[in-house]
């Protein structure tokens, strides 16, 4: 069962900042060198400056990013920038997105979330683990001893319970209305009325929790807890270490959307695009199409030549030129009756497993383990398309987005999607909550 409990966040005062469109951070640790500038230039308390401050030649022990981070959360929470909540509560937050005109919609509980193993409770990432080096954001935790952001998890409740209160809170005037950008609308409520907290609370006990952003977080958090539990000996397993701050967000919402993760390969051997067609032949349908015109049309043809309301596998290969091929798979069953038979049907029916199986494992030669190597995920076509076009990549495959539903199939069964395969959005943007672990 999921452990939860509400909390005393630190949030912004919008008295002394203004607006909270300038302070709040997009919800990526890598951010661009260019993308930082610009939200220093943005806000002297922007919240990129604790997340993903600047990083200087003569950077020592004593002044780090990491003390400066520590240092300004001090001084913010000192001067009443951040002001802390006066009572426990659990925050429902909701980030509505216009994309193409249609408006999408994620609606979360944000509590704290009781620490457990990964696989060994209710706590659960819904992919594959993706090694991912914990540096800097265990040395953040530790300097900060806060969670800067939300990690988002899904879960699957049975009856519509949790799903329905949302829908009831959402009625109600909520206690921050803001947007970061156009295109991004932000509320949040703040739940005080005990009875509605502890509904929350049971309801959670039954309740599994799937990691779909974050998984590297949550891990920095495990290793702060074992190292403080370590040093202490009256350690109980209820100190603000042994919780962190989660967005957890409802299967059954509509407004959840899940971008396509592509792919992009430098294949290990010289690259040959007959040596391809001839492989992806054993298993789909190739079909070669030529586009007379631009480059962001061409790519915006393949993504609608691959867009599918049928229960079929469409992927889209370019390997350079004014063409592509369109890749349908012609036996939905194949990976279940001849690869993984013990795997879901719904696991087996996954675009990327056929992806990894039929054409980069078979075709290419790449081996799981490798595929850090030579097989790059991501999810901006433009990148895939650029970086083949100019010889960095030999070949870029686009996928179509895995359902909220395939995840919620897959998962229930205990099954985990391939890593890298799970782009769930909106994401939580940075600096909304802040949790200082702390009494």
């Amino acid at each position: 069962m999921a452990n939860i409990k509400p909390f005393r966040g630190y949030r912004y005062n919008t008295d002394k900042i203004g607006s909270l469109g300038s302070v709040v951070s997009p919800p990526y640790y890598n951010l661009s060198e260019e993308a930082r500038d610009a939200l220093y230039e943005k806000s002297d308390y922007n919240s990129v400056r604790l997340f993903s401050g600047k990083k200087f030649l003569d950077d020592n022990e004593s002044n780090n990013t990491f003390t400066r981070a520590k240092d300004l959360l001090d001084k913010w929470i000192e001067e009443g920038i951040l002001i802390r909540d006066e009572e426990p509560v659990i925050y429902m937050y909701e980030q509505t997105i216009d994309m193409s005109g249609t408006l999408y919609s994620n609606t979360s509980f944000v509590t704290l979330v009781e620490l457990e193993d990964i696989g060994k409770g209710a706590i659960m990432p819904c992919e594959k683990p993706h090694e991912v080096s914990l540096g800097d954001r265990y040395e953040l935790l530790a300097a900060t001893n806060a969670d800067m952001s939300m990690i988002s998890c899904l879960y699957v409740e049975k009856e519509k319970d949790l799903f329905n209160l949302m829908n009831e809170l959402r009625e109600e005037e909520p206690d921050i209305e803001f947007s970061a950008d156009e295109s991004v609308q932000q509320r949040l409520w703040k739940i005080t009325y005990k009875p509605t907290i502890d509904f929350i609370v049971e309801h959670f006990k039954d309740i599994s929790l799937y990691i779909t952003d974050g998984q590297t977080r949550y891990e920095t958090c495990l290793k702060y807890r074992n190292y403080m539990k370590a040093n202490n000996p009256n350690h109980t397993g209820k100190e603000p270490y042994n919780y962190m701050m989660m967005a957890l967000s409802n299967s059954r919402s509509d407004g959840l959307v899940a971008l396509p993760v592509h792919r992009k390969l430098k294949t290990p051997r010289n690259f040959s695009e007959a040596h391809f067609i001839a492989g992806a032949q054993d298993h789909f349908k190739v079909e070669k199409i030529i586009v007379d015109a631009n480059d962001e049309t061409l790519v915006k043809t393949m993504l609608r030549q691959i867009s599918t309301v049928k229960s079929e596998t469409r992927i889209a290969a370019y390997c350079g030129g004014d063409y592509f091929y369109r890749m349908v798979l012609t036996d939905n069953d194949y990976i279940k009756k001849e690869v993984y038979p013990e795997m879901s049907k719904e696991y087996c029916r996954l675009d990327i497993v056929a992806l990894n199986k039929l054409i980069i494992e078979d075709v290419f030669r790449i081996k799981e383990e490798d595929y850090e190597e030579y097989v790059e995920p991501t999810r901006s076509y433009e990148d895939c398309y650029t970086d083949v076009s100019n010889g960095k990549f030999d070949i870029m495959f686009l996928m179509n987005p895995v359902h909220v539903e395939q995840i919620r199939n897959i998962t229930a069964v205990g099954e985990r999607l391939p890593e890298m395969t799970v782009s769930v959005f909106p994401k939580p943007s940075v600096g909304v909550i802040i949790n200082v672990k702390e009494d």
